[in-house]
């Protein structure tokens, strides 16, 4: 996550809102015409759901909000901040097409009827460069469920095996729980079903993977635990919302 220290952007209450619905991957805006914008960038900071990116040459703040499905994917739900860059901002390394997506939102933000779907479409090959603020860990154990080490054991037998296939009912087994009872308490824990948590957790992989090095999409999908190239290509579009081959593209 791209963080630099909050600056007094807070007190700039207005500035333009992309609101993003992930379920119908389509663009709203707000033109900060009321000052509940800077009361949502304060709440959304105390939550840790917000990444925030100074920029020297903007002339006003943007904030991008990407609002979940429903309350079973609230993990994808969080905000982006573009602000301008002020004295003692901490420096944040980006890829430099965060900054050309950045420029991008901008300029179509300046015209007078604004192309909604190419502001949806940017918005979340920036979410998808960028990722999802982690939610804060206040430390305590969700009631029903998992207890820590059966959370820790959990991720890290997963963890080690996204290269393979393996039932759900081996990690239960090695948390000492029914199937039943470990699906309703990883749940519980971790905010999504085992099954959906490997499944993310491939596709973060996934984007290390096509970062980080050369490999060819086939090879990234045997590595992440995809049979198929074409069923990784499905799976990453619907969960990034652009191909491998693009996000790679967009990250160099």
């Amino acid at each position: 996550m791209y963080r630099a220290e909050p600056a007094c952007s807070s007190h700039r209450a207005h500035f333009p809102t992309v609101i993003v619905d992930l379920s119908q991957r389509s663009a709203a805006i707000d033109r900060g015409d009321r000052r509940g914008n800077s009361s949502l960038v304060e709440d959304l900071r105390g939550r840790a759901q917000l990444t925030e990116i100074p920029l020297d040459n903007a002339a006003n703040d943007l904030l991008l909000v990407y609002r979940a499905a429903c309350a079973a994917d609230a993990e994808g739900a969080g905000a982006i901040l573009f602000r301008r860059q002020a004295a003692g901002d901490v420096e944040a390394e980006h890829p430099p097409a965060v900054r050309s997506l950045a420029q991008v939102l901008f300029e179509s933000l300046r015209a007078e009827a604004p192309n909604t779907p190419l502001l949806a479409h940017v918005a979340l090959a920036l979410r998808a460069i960028l990722g999802c603020p982690a939610p804060r860990d206040d430390g305590a154990t969700p009631r029903g469920g998992l207890a820590t080490w059966q959370e820790r054991r959990a991720i890290a037998y997963m963890d080690e095996r996204l290269d393979q296939s393996f039932p759900v009912a081996a990690v239960a087994e090695a948390c000492g729980l029914s199937v039943n009872h470990f699906s309703r308490a990883f749940r519980r824990s971790m905010g999504k079903p085992p099954h959906r948590w490997l499944l993310d957790r491939r596709i973060d992989r996934a984007r290390e993977l096509l970062r980080d090095t050369t490999l060819s999409l086939a090879d990234i999908a045997l590595a992440c635990g995809f049979a198929e190239q074409s069923h990784f290509t499905r799976v990453f579009t619907r969960t990034v919302g652009m191909p491998p081959g693009a996000w790679r593209r967009a990250a160099d």
